[in-house]
């Protein structure tokens, strides 16, 4: 008799345990999806902050202080962005009438480059500040970003409206 009640308290000990352990359990991966989700989130504000900055000026139909504007918000983020792998936004010119800088037919950098060390940043800041000089003012400029697989923008694409 004695056995058989310390038999039944060891039992009552074990799923008491097991209780305890199921409970932990639950209440860990409760609490690390919530910090997952909270981990995206960040993530997800950082990609708007990033982009904020160039989205103001992208859509149909800007002039061309938006053109210019744009280009220099590109700049200012590459060279924000130097060395970070993934953050370079390239520049497209597309029918651009205006050729005086030699760089209006060509995409500058390449989008999304992994390689953005400091001097390449400069190289193609360089050529982005040359490619100003084939925007004129006075005319209209579709202005078209283009996004990576990760939802942060990697190329912009100015094309001259006739």
């Amino acid at each position: 008799m004695e056995n058989a009640s310390k038999a039944l308290i060891i039992a009552g000990a074990i799923l008491i345990s097991i209780l305890l352990i199921a409970i932990s359990m639950y209440i860990y991966t409760s609490a690390k999806g919530t910090i997952d989700t909270a981990a995206s989130k960040m993530g997800e504000n950082e990609k708007q902050a990033y982009n904020a900055t160039v989205l103001q000026y992208v859509g149909p139909g800007k002039r061309g202080n938006d053109a210019l504007s744009v280009i220099d918000a590109v700049i200012s983020s590459n060279n924000n962005c130097a060395g970070e792998s993934g953050k370079f936004i390239a520049i497209t010119p597309s029918g651009l009438k205006s050729n005086t800088s030699g760089v209006a037919t060509a995409t500058i950098g390449t989008p999304g480059d992994a390689n953005n060390d400091a001097a390449t940043v400069q190289g193609h800041s360089d050529s982005m500040t040359k490619l100003k000089g084939d925007i004129n003012r006075g005319k209209k400029y579709d202005i078209d970003a283009k996004y990576s697989n990760t939802g942060i923008i990697q190329e912009i694409v100015i094309t001259e409206k006739n």
